[in-house]
């Protein structure tokens, strides 16, 4: 390195006046008040902050409630109408200042904004030791999505649209959903996609994956159609869908550092940065539906585009013989009203209806069907007959009118039959019409048995008994049994916390007789049992109500069991249960009838610890089993 400066960082040395002098300085410094941060409030209060007081459209906005103190119940929050309010948690926060102690509550909400504004957020009220306080209100501004494209390129945006806007009561409305990414993205959900009890929503086939460009710019598109059907006149409004996607957020780099073919891996790899849940809200769709006019006579609620035909197996038959008459009803529409046209009476027919048959297309641009139905004709004359047309009413969107369609008439010859066979099973032997000998020339029937003596036992004997029963009984109770788990295994299939649910209650049985046999010291064998038997009541609680049990807080937990409806004294004693486990595992002295947060304290315990064997260990077993009756109770 010669010909170059190197700098080299030497330590400084300061004279003890100079160390006394700073020391004097910063002692007055921490003397003076300090200013509050903007938006706090005193000991006891609740305080709201948000990351951000503008915001752009299809993004969010963290809201964070703080209740310093000891709140009784999460806080209520105001009306935000303008706002989807997304939980995210809370958090309990302890600190530890001269000697004293003191905790707070943090509760996380998530707003993803649904139009353009600017909005006041209200205060929040909480109850804090018995009183209610309320947090100070807040302004917070959402920008259009157009303006923040005049000012940023958008990476990730959704949309939604109609066909149109102004469809008839009952017509087909194509909904188009689509999602534009030009960034890399991970997994996504669509959380919402519900139109309420005014539409009839049908999927339009698979999600589609192309590429597009967007003034410009080249965007991957993941789209979604649905088939919709107004069921009134009037105003609908489509609500917002939401989406979450996780989406890779690069690492800012030095920009004196240069990039790597190694850089350029990590990226392909998704290491070259981390992953963030966002949120984006289409804006709502309103739908000016109109009335239908006066329907005439026949209309059965088709409104679309619809044909009928009819067809006739044979034109030529004789009497006797039967041909199949074949109708047709297709097209595009709300083809779930699809019904059979009104059938002529055909008195020179014998007429056997047979089941119709339905086909629905849902997987093309809009929403198609048919339905055949099929009835067996047998002619009872001899002669030139004729089915007469068959007529179809519906309402055609396009035209703004009702429609009648009609198929063509079908002719047919029938012909007299070659000849009548009849069955004579007697004769008369003298040609009178009184009472007149007959010899029988065939029966049927056999001879009857008076006596058992001439029955013989069709039942199998001996091996034969054996054989019979080993291929005749078993393989049915063999199928059974094999049907039997498998329809349990589909139910596991299908709702995974169901094998949870069912074994909850035993696996938390033998893993507390464990516990009641005391083992090892007082010391590590009584925290250790302390920390399992707090991991076995909180396992048998989330695997009974389907959800993660080992985060549970004892706060969480009451609450979970009481929404499931135990009762409030048990679910409170669950609570405590909780609370004290943690509080041996930790070794932190709790009151009686005090919350394990406010109680925590560095000072050690000087009482032994109790293990959770003997009579600790019976109280879990009872506690356990007492929430699994009410949980069954409520059930059944």
């Amino acid at each position: 390195m010669d010909g170059q400066r190197r700098t080299r960082l030497r330590p400084v040395s300061r004279s003890s006046a100079a160390l006394g002098r700073s020391a004097v300085l910063c002692a007055a410094l921490a003397a003076m008040p300090q200013p509050a941060p903007v938006g706090a409030q005193e000991e006891g209060r609740i305080q709201a902050t948000v990351d951000r007081n503008q915001v752009t459209l299809g993004n969010q906005i963290y809201l964070t409630i703080r209740i310093a103190g000891s709140p009784d119940q999460p806080p209520r929050l105001p009306e935000m109408p303008d706002f989807r309010v997304v939980s995210r948690g809370q958090q309990r926060d302890f600190q530890f200042r001269n000697g004293r102690s003191s905790a707070s509550t943090s509760y996380n909400y998530l707003l993803i904004p649904v139009r353009a504004g600017t909005f006041e957020i209200g205060p929040a009220v909480a109850l804090v030791d018995g009183a209610q306080v309320s947090s100070l209100p807040f302004t917070v501004e959402v920008i259009a999505a157009e303006e923040a494209a005049a000012e940023q390129d958008r990476a990730l945006f959704v949309t939604a649209s109609v066909s149109t806007g102004q469809p008839w009561q009952g017509q087909q409305v194509i909904y188009t959903w689509r999602f534009y990414s030009r960034v890399r993205v991970g997994q996504g959900s669509i959380e919402s996609m519900d139109f309420g009890a005014d539409v009839v929503a049908e999927d339009l086939g698979e999600v589609r994956e192309f590429t597009t460009a967007v003034e410009g710019v080249q965007y991957r598109v993941n789209e979604v159609r649905k088939a919709l059907f107004p069921q009134r006149a009037g105003e609908i409004v489509l609500p917002p869908t939401q989406l979450s996607v996780e989406v890779l957020v690069e690492e800012p780099r030095r920009q004196s550092r240069r990039r790597s073919v190694f850089d350029d891996f990590d990226s392909l790899l998704g290491r070259g940065g981390r992953w963030e849940t966002r949120y984006l809200v289409t804006e709502p769709v309103t739908l000016d539906v109109r009335p239908l006019p006066p329907p005439p006579a026949g209309w059965n609620g088709l409104v679309g585009d619809f044909d009928i035909s009819a067809s006739l197996s044979r034109r030529e038959l004789q009497v006797g013989q039967s041909a199949t008459l074949e109708v047709r009803v297709a097209g595009a529409g709300n083809v779930q009203l699809l019904s059979e046209p009104p059938f002529p009476e055909l008195p020179a027919f014998k007429i056997y209806p047979d089941q119709p048959a339905s086909d629905i297309d849902s997987s093309g641009r809009r929403l198609t069907g048919r339905r055949i139905f099929r009835r067996a004709l047998v002619p009872l004359v001899v002669g030139a007959l004729d089915i007469p047309p068959l007529d179809l009413v519906y309402f055609d969107p396009d035209l703004g009118e009702y429609v009648e369609r009609s198929t063509q008439r079908i002719d047919l010859e029938v012909a007299p039959a070659d000849g009548e066979e009849e069955l004579m099973l007697t004769e008369s032997l003298a040609p009178t019409t009184g009472k007149v000998a007959v010899r029988i020339l065939a029966d049927d029937i056999l001879p009857l048995r008076r006596t058992a003596a001439g029955i013989a036992s069709a039942a199998p004997q001996g091996w034969r008994a054996w054989l019979w029963l080993a291929g005749g009984v078993l393989p049915p109770i063999l199928y059974f049994v094999l049907l039997t788990q498998y329809r349990r295994e589909r139910r596991y299939a299908a709702d995974r916390t169901l094998r949870r649910r069912q074994r909850a209650l035993r696996q938390a049985l033998a893993a507390a007789n464990r516990l009641t046999r005391p083992s090892g010291t007082e010391g590590t064998a009584g925290t250790t049992g302390m920390a399992e038997a707090s991991r076995v009541l909180r396992a048998y609680v989330g695997d009974k109500l389907g959800i993660e049990g080992a985060a549970l807080t004892p706060a969480e937990a009451e609450t979970a069991l009481v929404g499931a409806g135990v009762e409030p004294d048990v679910a409170a004693r669950c609570r405590a249960e909780l609370e004290r486990f943690e509080a041996a595992r930790y070794g932190v002295a709790v009151a009686p009838g005090t919350q394990t947060g406010d109680a925590l304290s560095p000072r050690p315990i000087d009482s032994p610890r109790r293990h959770p064997g003997g009579q600790s260990g019976e109280d879990l077993l009872e506690l356990i089993r007492s929430v699994d009756r009410q949980l069954r109770r409520r059930k059944a």
